[in-house]
This record gives C-alpha cells, sequence and structure tokens, in this order.
C-alpha cells in the first residue's frame, strides 16, 4: 500500500514566497468568498485574488492600509465581472509564460526560415527558464509596467551579470510583451530599463605571451589534472588545478589492503598526496594533445569558438596561389554571416598535423569533425548534445593551460578565454599586417569594422604602430636626364629640340662610358626583416 504522507511532514514542505500567509486571508464583507484579500512574503503590500473563467486573478493593491484595500478589491471584481459580460475577459492567454512560450515557439519557424540561427533561438530557451520564468511565471502581461520591468533589472544586477547580458534579457521580456501587443492582450507597451552597456573587449596574447602559451599546450598534453577546492589561511573558498599523480593516499591504503606492492614516493608525488589529502576534488581534466593544434589554428584562422565545433573536413579546403598557402573555411553561417574565411599559413601546418593524427585513430573523413571528432552522434539532438560536450572540454582544457602557464589575465585584469585566441589573430592583423584594411579584415573574420573598432582595436596603442606614426610621405625626385626630356617634350623650336636632343645623347654616352670603366663593388644582401609574428604564426 502507498504510504501516506503525514501532517508533520506536509507542514514541513517549503513554501514559495509568493504563498498567502494563512493568518492574512481576508473575506471582503457581503462578496463571494472566491474574492479574498491576502499578504505574502513576497510583498509588503495587501493582494486580491479571484477565481473566474476558470482562472485565479491576482493583483497587487499597491497600498500597506486595509481599507484602501478592501475598496480595491471591490473595483477589481466588478472590472472581472464586466469584461467577462462583454465577452472581452481573457482567461490564461494573457500569462506571461503562455506569452513566453508562444514566441520561442515562432522562433523555432524563424530558424527554419533562416531568419536566426539555431545558437540565438537556444539562447533564449536558456534564458526564458534560468531567469525569466522564475520572475514572470504567475504575473499577467497586463501587471508589467516599467517599474516591475526594472524590479526584474535590479534582480538581474544582484545576481552579478554583466550589462550585456541583462541586455539579453532584457531583449526576451521585450519580445514576449510585443507578442502580447500584437494578440490585443495589452493595450500599449510599457517602457523598457534599459542598462547602459559597457564595452568589455576580451583579453588577448601579446607574441611573447602567445608563444609561451602554445609551448605549455605542447608540454602539458597527454596529462591528466584536477580542479580542486580548498579553503585558505584566510578562510576564503580557492578554486585551484593540480597534476594528478597517482595514486592518492587512499589509493594506496587500498593497493596496501589488496597486496599490491607499493613503490616510494619522490617528492613531486609527495606533495601532491598531500594537496589531495586537503583538499577537495571537482573535475579531472585530460588535457589532449590537440590542444596545441587548436591554439596554433585559432590564432591563425580568426574563427570564433561556437564555429569550430561544428567545423568538419568538407568545409576546410588548402589553397596553393603562388606564393600563398592558406586554408578556405566554408563553415555553417553564424551571427548572419555566410562567407568563406581564410587563414594564415601557420594553420595550414596546424591542420595537417591534426588530420594526419586523426587519420591514424580511424577519422579524416569528410564528414568527421576537425576537433574532436569522437564526440558525434547519428541523431541530431544526440549530436548537438555530443559537439556542446565538445566545446565544453575544449573550453575546460584551455582553462587548465591557462591556470599552468599563468595567462588566466591581461595587465589589465582582462580575463581570457579561449575566444581571446581569435581576438589574438586579430589584433596581430592589426599590429603586423602591412596595408591592412578594416572592411578586408572585417569581412574575413565575419564582423562589421564597429566591431573590430568596438572590441578588438581597443587595446590598440599608437606605441605599437610607431613606425607609422614617425613616417613621412617621400617626395618625388627626377634625375637630370628626365627633366631635359620634359623641356625637349614642351618646346616648339625645332632647331632648340635638335641641340638639346643631341646634349642629352652625349651626356648618356658619357654616363655609360664611365661606370663601364669604374671597378664593379661587392653588392651586400639586405638580410630580410624579421618580426616577432613571421609568417605568422610560429
Amino acid at each position: 500500500m502507498p504510504k501516506k504522507t503525514s501532517l508533520a511532514n506536509e507542514s514541513n514542505v517549503a513554501k514559495h514566497r509568493t504563498t498567502p500567509i494563512k493568518e492574512s486571508l481576508t473575506s471582503v464583507p457581503k462578496y463571494p468568498t472566491k474574492l479574498t484579500l491576502y499578504k505574502s512574503e513576497a510583498s509588503p503590500f495587501w493582494w486580491v485574488r479571484y477565481y473566474s473563467a476558470h482562472k485565479i486573478f491576482r493583483r497587487s493593491t499597491k497600498t500597506l492600509d486595509k481599507r484602501v484595500a478592501i475598496e480595491f478589491a471591490k473595483n477589481f471584481y466588478d472590472d472581472i465581472n464586466f469584461k467577462t459580460h462583454q465577452g472581452t475577459l481573457r482567461g490564461k492567454e494573457d500569462n506571461f509564460e503562455v506569452c513566453a512560450r508562444a514566441v520561442i515557439a515562432q522562433q523555432e519557424f524563424q530558424v527554419k526560415r533562416n531568419e536566426m540561427s539555431a545558437e540565438m533561438a537556444q539562447a533564449d530557451k536558456y534564458r526564458l527558464e534560468k531567469e525569466v520564468l522564475p520572475f514572470f511565471r504567475l504575473v499577467s502581461v497586463k501587471d508589467i509596467d516599467f517599474f516591475k520591468l526594472q524590479e526584474f533589472m535590479n534582480k538581474l544586477t544582484d545576481d552579478k551579470l554583466h550589462g550585456s547580458t541583462i541586455s539579453n534579457y532584457m531583449g526576451l521580456v521585450s519580445k514576449t510583451l510585443k507578442f502580447a501587443h500584437r494578440r490585443g492582450l495589452i493595450g500599449a507597451l510599457p517602457q523598457i530599463p534599459k542598462p547602459e552597456k559597457v564595452d568589455s573587449a576580451r583579453g588577448w596574447f601579446t607574441a611573447k605571451e602567445y608563444r609561451f602559451l602554445w609551448e605549455g599546450a605542447r608540454r602539458l598534453g597527454g596529462k591528466t589534472y584536477e580542479l580542486r577546492k580548498r579553503r585558505n589561511s584566510e578562510g576564503i573558498e580557492e578554486i585551484f588545478s593540480v597534476e594528478r599523480l597517482l595514486p592518492t593516499q587512499a589509493e594506496r591504503a587500498e593497493m596496501r589492503r589488496n597486496g599490491v606492492p607499493l613503490k616510494k614516493l619522490n617528492k613531486v608525488e609527495r606533495d601532491y598526496q598531500h594537496i589531495a589529502a586537503t583538499s577537495q576534488a571537482i573535475k579531472r581534466v585530460d588535457i589532449g594533445t590537440d590542444m596545441y593544434h587548436l591554439i596554433v589554428f585559432m590564432a591563425n584562422s580568426f574563427i570564433r569558438p561556437t564555429d569550430l565545433k561544428w567545423m568538419q573536413h568538407k568545409h576546410v579546403e588548402e589553397i596553393t596561389n603562388g606564393i600563398n598557402v592558406y586554408l578556405r573555411l566554408r563553415i555553417p553561417t553564424s551571427k548572419k554571416h555566410n562567407k568563406p574565411i581564410v587563414t594564415m599559413s601557420s594553420a595550414v601546418r596546424a591542420y595537417r598535423r591534426l588530420r594526419d593524427s586523426h587519420v591514424q585513430r580511424g577519422y579524416g573523413n569528410l564528414e568527421d569533425y576537425v576537433f574532436m571528432p569522437e564526440l558525434s552522434a547519428k541523431k541530431l539532438e544526440d549530436n548537438i548534445k555530443q559537439r556542446d560536450k565538445a566545446l565544453v572540454l575544449m573550453q575546460r582544457q584551455f582553462s587548465v593551460i591557462l591556470a599552468d602557464t599563468n595567462l588566466e589575465h591581461g595587465p589589465n585584469g582582462e580575463s581570457r578565454t579561449l575566444y581571446s585566441l581569435r581576438h589574438t589573430c586579430i589584433m596581430f592583423r592589426l599590429l603586423y599586417g602591412e596595408g591592412m584594411d578594416l572592411l578586408t579584415l572585417a569581412r574575413n573574420a565575419r564582423t562589421s569594422t564597429e566591431m573590430i573598432d568596438r572590441f578588438y582595436a581597443s587595446h590598440l596603442e599608437g606605441e605599437q604602430n610607431i613606425e607609422m606614426i614617425q613616417s613621412r610621405r617621400k617626395r618625388k625626385t627626377t634625375t637630370t636626364e628626365e627633366q631635359i626630356e620634359n623641356a625637349i617634350a614642351a618646346l616648339t623650336d625645332e632647331k632648340l629640340k635638335e641641340i638639346l636632343e643631341q646634349r642629352l645623347q652625349s651626356k648618356k654616352e658619357t654616363k655609360v662610358l664611365e661606370s663601364s670603366a669604374a671597378e664593379p663593388k661587392p653588392q651586400r644582401t639586405k638580410r630580410a626583416k624579421s618580426t616577432a609574428t613571421d609568417n605568422q604564426l610560429f
């Protein structure tokens, strides 16, 4: 038989903060009992509740005075009954959640028509469940005004979200309210507060830091690291990474009980034993040998990390055009950009090494993914999950490499992520590219000149291009022979022309004799200037 839940257990169930306080429930005199006033922990004001048209209607009275709240409840009751009689009362249609889910459903059709990317639609789904619905789930779109929206924005600020992220959440709420307005659920759109956007460019790596980074990736390839947490001497919890050296103290004890012979530990292994005993393991991260190739490829291909996970070998074409060798990347459309990307020559070498290693493991076909090809599936939904997992693993491994090389933050405290490699590629073209114009760079990087200026070139300083700052336009000089020829062309007197032509011919003959009689000087071969990004990048 199923067990009955006792009243004592029911009372222990945590109630939502919007649940009416039992002691505050108050009926309105001479009105149906379905019309009730109450208070909750979520608000200091009195609230009114009324059941009609198979739905519970709630509304804040916006007052602390009970007598004023009772009058509000009476008007609220009359308003609902009047709309019911007129046939204009909406049931669950004006619920925010109903409207928001309709917007999400409509966006799926926009994805099919290529009017919106699948990533953007998926991001809106995440935002809806993460922050929007927990706040607006039980709210009618009619009750949403500027102050309600401002309250929601303040909550996002308390959650320590950045201005751009808050704008994305407010944008989803705005879409929902516009949908409700088109459906006739609200008469006018409320004013929507907008957070001030502060452009925060991602960190990038200098040529020296970049070299240190990929050397670290090559050194750590094939090793296993652990993310651990512990409390420091000040009692503050800190998260750190450490190389996993088997076995831990607990594992050694298990081996001892099973009679497995134990070797003597060296100092490094003893230090790891101490760290493992005084901290708690969170995650284990295996650093793949492909991370070195990934870093070099991204820093030479202008590609976004989100595009990296979907790139297959069929999207990559190696081009040899005279002295230029590069890859043409025809990756799927991202952020409404579908033009191919051309890479630097170093990306070609990184891709070749990566492809050769994949062929040895049984991958490398046209349909195989370039990075982490083992994480894929035949069914579309399962494949999306696998590729999302691949990107998470790449980001996690890159974070460990950053921590090991002490490159997690830039000189101004800006955080560095996998995206910083794309930023580095664009910055190196701005710094070291000869005659590079922003329009060409922006189109090849699948962005706009405005984005280049706001998020990438914001790090660019005049001193970094001091040669260009101090350059002078050279004056055009002409030789004596050119001056005489120009003078002859301008003359009209035939006799004078003949005299000058004879002098010019005589001068040229004399110059030839002098040059043939002179002893030839050995020519010095100019050594090509080398920069930090010769054959960009290593």
